[in-house]
């Protein structure tokens, strides 16, 4: 079995370099879908099971649930590839099809499909597409039945075991191309699927299982071991602002930035009606927006409010200023702009002539597939996404802040809609003398007419308005950074507790008492404050605040706090590992936020799914990452080793153990994210998996931290201090899942779109520093 997974993993690692230079279509026949890669499935599969029988195993044991698991997938993977149809079904408006083309071949449906009518709507100002959907008619003349429907992103048609996706459009918009997909399979599928989930997650509270056996393991210990997190790296960018930028706007900017700190805070506090129908303060949406653009809370020292308010009144100012993020460096080339400078202004992406750079980019982007979009491709869009932002920010079309009087619908609208369809006098004035004051700079003066557009919304549209309480809450939540300040206090305390832990363990000391007392006590106040974060997200938002990346990670950090809690509190070591994992998990959540939804422009990214399957990965990137670094712990100790610290042998083997643990948490996590993700893939275009070169590295980081968890059941291989050197080694494998194919492989979770740039120093550095930790550990590596 060892040796038919690492062909497996080998094989899939050239399937990727194959891909990068021939393109996926070959790399799919020549390796992932050949005969003899299939072969090497099947005696994977029949091994696993020739496995589970001879050692008599139980199978309604949950290890054993999860193991059988993966031959029922691979069979539901049989009857889908052979049996299924995956292919595309193009109709115009008012003509109807049966035909499926399935690459060089052409299936039939029993039924047709008419188009009665495809919408696309757009953003204002723009042509980009805002969504698009087909309204049809199923023609069904052997059963005599016909009905209506329509067919959108994320919302598919299905009759007969056929269903339909909405992929793509024609050119003049009066035809639509829809992805058509029949999968015998999938029952079996996705029953392999439900035991998989249930065998990972009851294995963990199976009294006979391995992870249970090193708990209790840790538990004898006096100093339990600990979580160490992922290298944090900080990026600080330059935001220099453009050299067309005269001396006026930057006086107007230096000026701007003192003297209308209270005018934008009182801006802040108007609500809002979001794009998601959220009543909410200005701050919060200014917030979200601020972040969308650049990817920062702030912009040259100024607040969010600041920076929405300055593009609203001197547009002709702010266009010309770094605020839009741009991520490809291919992108920035095509527009002229350095490839280094990642912020770029409004009149960047526009020539001397005002016209817009990215026309048939764009057309070309949104012409392909969903499923077959590479990171360029999709950057294009998202990029477009931003321009549309920026310039509804500069119109004032996304600030609706104005209830319309007696609308059955309680809608609001924004500033030009009032300007326009309104007929309120006093409101128009009112707003009209505001603007014109921050523009002439009189910015005191302005927020007695901001209030009254407040006094205005109590009046028309006070039975939505959130009551006082909540916008207070809301506004105080934006302003505290709670999370923020949490996470510097995790890597912080959780820094010092390891240091105190690591002095102890080479002294061979238990940890005093009355200092583990106190210990406990800061980490409980560091819970109930997480808690209260937690509560006050619920209280303003509605709801379970478990619906996104962002709130999944903060769960998450919050369920490692509890955890210490329960499990750790005599253990300053093990106190300290979830401090910092804590830490490490709230980062990433305000890594998973820059980019929130503001607009509906890739319906096809808003699944529920996807954000599960994301912040499921992630996570256990960072189990992976601790496990690395308790690996690397290891090694120092084993370089230390002497007859003097004979004590350093019983650390180094629990060591091993919480890093076994800490493994074993990180692929749980790794492969339910990784089928979490075939679900969302299947449910929103149709299929499970398309050999990506990031799908296939998490493939084949799940068989090498498989091999790693079970090379101990090869006892003439197995030690301490290899297990180690393989926890450090295996997470090069996650480094090139998460790094390297975005940035050196093309795909369609790739960056690099064939503009590799160079191998970053740190990784040098680090195979250095581990070649030196392996040997000078080598000559003392027996315990």
């Amino acid at each position: 079995m060892f040796f038919v997974l690492t062909f497996l993993a080998v094989a899939a690692a050239i399937g990727t370099f194959i891909e990068n230079d021939y393109g996926n279509d070959f790399a799919k026949s020549f390796v992932y879908t050949s005969l003899w890669f299939q072969f090497a499935l099947f005696i994977a599969a029949l091994n696993m099971l020739l496995v589970i029988f001879k050692a008599k195993i139980k199978l309604l044991r949950p290890g054993p649930i999860f193991h059988f698991a993966f031959i029922i997938i691979l069979m539901g993977a049989f009857i889908t590839h052979y049996f299924g149809i995956d292919g595309v079904m193009h109709i115009r408006e008012g003509e109807k099809s049966n035909i499926i083309r399935v690459d060089n071949h052409i299936v039939t449906t029993p039924f047709f499909i008419e188009l009665k009518n495809f919408e696309l709507k757009r953003y204002p100002g723009s042509r980009s597409p805002s969504e698009y959907s087909s309204d049809v008619k199923v023609i069904d003349n052997k059963a005599n039945k016909e009905f209506d429907a329509s067919i959108y992103m994320n919302h598919t048609l299905t009759y007969k075991s056929y269903k339909f996706f909405q992929t793509s459009y024609d050119p003049d918009e009066k035809g639509t191309v829809l992805s058509v997909n029949k999968d015998p399979g999938l029952a079996l599928t996705y029953i392999g699927y439900t035991l998989l989930f249930l065998g990972l997650l009851l294995v963990v509270f199976d009294k006979n299982s391995r992870i249970r056996f090193l708990i209790r393991q840790i538990k004898s210990m006096n100093i339990a071991s600990f979580l160490l997190p992922l290298a944090i790296l900080f990026s600080i960018e330059s935001l220099a602002q453009q050299n067309n930028t005269n001396h006026y706007a930057e006086t107007y900017i230096q000026e701007y930035k003192e003297l209308s700190k209270d005018a934008a805070a009182t801006f802040g506090k108007l609500i809002v009606q979001g794009p998601m129908g959220r009543m909410k303060p200005m701050d919060s949406q200014n917030r979200e927006i601020l972040s969308k653009l650049s990817g920062k809370s702030t912009w040259h020292g100024m607040s969010a409010n600041q920076v929405i308010l300055g593009m609203l009144t001197r547009p002709e100012i702010w266009k010309k200023l770094d605020i839009i993020k741009v991520r490809t460096p291919k992108l920035r080339k095509l527009l002229g702009v350095p490839k280094s400078q990642k912020l770029l202004a409004f009149n960047d992406f526009f020539d001397d002539n005002g016209h817009y750079k990215l026309t048939d980019e764009i057309d070309n982007a949104n012409k392909i597939e969903p499923g077959k979009r590479g990171t360029f491709e999709r950057d294009l869009i998202q990029v477009d996404e931003l321009l549309n932002i920026a310039f509804m920010s500069f119109r004032g079309m996304l600030i609706k802040v104005f209830p319309l009087p007696n609308d059955s619908s309680q809608k609001w609208v924004n500033m030009p809609d009032m300007f326009l369809k309104m007929d309120n006098v006093e409101l128009q004035n009112n707003t009209g003398k505001m603007l014109d004051l921050i523009y002439n700079r009189d910015y005191d003066k302005s927020i007695f007419y901001i209030n009254k557009i407040a006094d205005y919304q109590k009046k028309i549209g006070n039975n939505i308005i959130p009551y006082p309480q909540k916008q207070y809450a809301e506004l105080w939540y934006n302003k505290s950074s709670l999370f923020m300040w949490l996470f510097i206090a995790y890597l912080l305390f959780g820094f010092l507790l390891l240091a105190y832990s690591f002095i102890s363990i080479f002294n061979n000391n238990i940890v005093n008492i009355k200092i583990r007392k106190t210990i406990n006590i800061i980490v409980s106040l560091f819970f109930i404050l997480h808690s209260f974060g937690i509560a006050l997200r619920w209280y303003i938002g509605g709801f379970a605040p478990i619906s996104n990346t962002y709130e999944t990670m903060i769960y998450i950090a919050y369920t490692s706090i509890l955890v210490a809690i329960l499990f750790f509190r005599k253990s300053a070591l093990a106190m300290s590992a979830s401090l910092i994992m804590a830490g490490v998990f709230i980062f990433s959540a305000f890594l998973g936020e820059i980019n929130p939804q503001i607009t509906n422009l890739v319906p096809v990214l808003k699944s529920y799914w996807l954000s599960i399957h994301v912040s499921v990965i992630t996570a256990s990137y960072g189990f992976m990452g601790v496990g690395a670094l308790i690996g690397f712990i290891s090694l120092i100790i084993f370089a230390f080793k002497s007859d003097s610290r004979r004590h350093l042998d019983l650390h180094i083997q629990k060591l091993t153990y919480l890093n076994e643990i800490t493994l074993i948490f990180g692929i749980i996590l790794l492969t339910i994210g990784n089928f979490l993700g075939a679900i969302w893939a299947n449910e929103s275009w149709g299929r499970y998996w398309g050999w990506d070169p990031k799908e296939t590295w998490t493939f084949i980081s799940i068989i090498v931290y498989t091999l790693l968890l079970h090379i101990r059941l090869i006892k003439k291989w197995y030690s301490h201090y290899l297990f180690a050197i393989g926890s450090i080694v295996s997470y090069y494998s996650i480094l090139m899942t998460y790094y390297g194919v975005n940035y050196y492989l093309s795909g369609m979770h790739s960056y690099a779109a064939g503009d590799p740039i160079p191998l970053p120093k740190w990784l040098y550095y680090s195979v250095v520093i581990l070649f030196l930790a392996i040997l000078f550990s080598f000559r003392k590596r027996k315990i």
